[in-house]
């Protein structure tokens, strides 16, 4: 018994090791798509919000990924037909004649590829770039509605050519920010502050003279850390 108690704390020591190593990102590490869509000139340089192409995330606990429907209904024109149709399907926007530019090319390249996945019916094999794990969740819409950024998790997406995972992901990323240590913007840190159910209910049970309604764990607190609210 004490044999397996000692291995079991080797592998907590571990593990709590390891989720203590600095974590860090860039470009560079982020990985290559089946289409290299480039987030800088779509969420970027044209300004198309995230939420039009990750329309889900606002109601569902995952962000979604956009359909190839949704992606040629900019690039191909009549999308809409009938999928007899599709073999006709050709590429409208970037134009060839966009192609004298700088990268423009590559820009086309990349689009045609979006037109023959349209044509096959087939879904783009997108390679999936953040993942937490299975015993934990991240409500998407929660944290949306409460009026967070997409960029204050996922970094300056509008300014990425290569998406890469930005934030580490772990459990003390997600704790420091219920507990108010993440800085926020004034703007986004009011909003949770006054939709956050945390922050009522404390202030709640402070207004009737409960005990727990004290704030006796971190002043600036946003969210409940309670273990059930992301492992249920």
């Amino acid at each position: 018994m004490t044999r397996v108690l000692s291995i079991v704390g080797i592998v907590l020591l571990a593990a709590a090791a390891g989720s203590c190593r600095p974590y860090s990102a860039d470009e560079g590490d982020g990985p290559d798509q089946p289409i290299a869509f480039y987030h800088k000139v779509h969420a970027g340089d044209n300004k198309i919000p995230c939420q039009y192409c990750h329309y889900t995330a606002d109601k569902s606990l995952d962000a979604g990924i956009p359909s190839v429907q949704l992606c040629v209904g900019c690039h191909v024109p009549g999308s809409s037909a009938p999928t007899a149709q599709r073999a006709q399907a050709a590429l409208a926007f970037p134009t060839a004649a966009r192609d004298t530019g700088r990268g423009t090319k590559e820009w086309r390249g990349e689009a045609t590829k979006l037109v023959d996945f349209w044509r096959s019916g087939q879904p783009v094999p997108w390679v999936r770039i953040h993942k937490i794990p299975d015993h934990a969740k991240f409500p998407h819409y929660m944290h949306i509605n409460a009026g967070l950024k997409c960029q204050t998790c996922h970094g300056p997406v509008q300014d990425m050519k290569k998406v890469y995972q930005f934030s580490s992901l772990r459990m003390g990323w997600c704790i420091d920010c219920h507990r108010g240590e993440t800085p926020l913007s004034a703007e986004e840190d009011a909003s949770v502050r006054a939709r956050s159910s945390y922050v009522r209910r404390i202030a709640a049970l402070a207004q009737t003279s409960d005990v727990r309604g004290q704030k006796a764990t971190r002043p600036r607190q946003r969210a409940t850390t309670d273990c059930v609210a992301c492992h249920y």
